[in-house]
């Protein structure tokens, strides 16, 4: 199995949250997944302070369990 991470920018002034968008990576292992979610929201605040504390954005993700696709050998 492998992990896809699934994000949305939302505001918390508006409720209004943004269409889920796919991180190109797949992960191995849950926890990596997860890892990475956290450091995406830490990275998305730190290089857009003035957006995120003006529109109060945050983000919202999920790790989804993806079977890996291929012939069978």
């Amino acid at each position: 199995m492998k992990f896809v991470l699934v994000f949305s920018i939302c505001s918390a002034i508006t409720g209004f949250c943004n269409n889920p968008m796919v991180v190109d990576n797949k992960f191995n292992y849950w926890s990596d997944c997860v890892a990475a979610g956290g450091k995406l929201i830490m990275d998305f605040s730190s290089k857009m302070p003035e957006e995120t504390n003006k529109d109060k954005l945050y983000i919202s993700y999920f790790c989804n369990e993806k079977e890996s696709i291929g012939s069978p050998t």
